[in-house]
């Protein structure tokens, strides 16, 4: 018996449809190019890779590194541009934060303590470091305060030592510039500051969610001062 071939099967010898072919972009002007990457950091549901923003823009890196730069510098902006190894994030400006906390109707979070400043300090500037390194260097144990640290988002960690045992290595991660309103690791005052003033003074004005200063991202209904938020 002969097989039964409904009258509307495409020949099997048809090929299927290609699919239109994409028109490249045409780069974006460099006056314009500010603009268009607040529009695709808007849009972006997490810390988007400057190669990307590049690539969609059709321009080089550091292009799109001069033009964060261009749009930090405008202080009339209600926002600002974090960086963060290899990516950049939208924020509302810290000097909004006490505003935004209350239209958002959220509570102060509570300061971080001198204890887990000091261990937050020297991982900023010592990055990566181990437990063993932070704890020489303090002199107590930090199980606990790295336990906390972690817990509230504000240090990641980046690996682990090749070494005995392959210990952690800690490193802050981009709550830690958010919780603290810092645009990039190059805004960290002068270690020199850290050593005479010790960390509590020298932190303390960025110490966002205490004083209010904390920041939130666009549409993600969170304040960025520890608890979670679009990334």
């Amino acid at each position: 018996m002969e097989p039964i071939v409904r009258r509307d099967a495409a020949p099997e010898s048809r090929t299927a449809a290609s699919p239109p072919e994409l028109v490249p972009l045409i780069g974006v002007d460099h006056e314009e190019l500010p603009a268009l990457l607040e529009a695709l950091l808007l849009v972006s549901p997490e810390p988007a890779d400057l190669r990307d923003l590049a690539a969609a823009a059709g321009v080089t890196v550091s292009a799109v590194e001069d033009a964060l730069t261009t749009l930090n510098d405008n202080s009339s902006r209600g926002w600002v541009v974090i960086r963060h190894r290899g990516t950049a994030h939208i924020s509302s400006a810290p000097r909004f934060a006490s505003y935004v906390r209350r239209f958002l109707g959220l509570d102060r979070e509570a300061r971080l303590s001198g204890a887990a400043l000091e261990t937050l300090a020297l991982i900023a500037y010592r990055q990566p470091v181990t437990r063993a390194e932070i704890e020489s260097l303090r002199g107590v144990d930090c199980s606990g305060v790295l336990a906390t640290l972690h817990a509230r988002g504000l240090i990641e960690v980046a690996g682990r030592l090749p070494t005995v045992g392959n210990p952690h290595q800690y490193v802050t991660s981009l709550e830690f510039l958010k919780h603290f309103g810092l645009r990039s690791l190059a805004d960290l005052p002068p270690l020199a500051e850290l050593t005479v003033d010790g960390p509590e003074r020298v932190f303390e004005q960025f110490q966002g969610p205490a004083s209010g200063e904390a920041a939130s991202s666009p549409g993600s209904g969170t304040t960025l001062d520890g608890d979670a938020s679009r990334q």
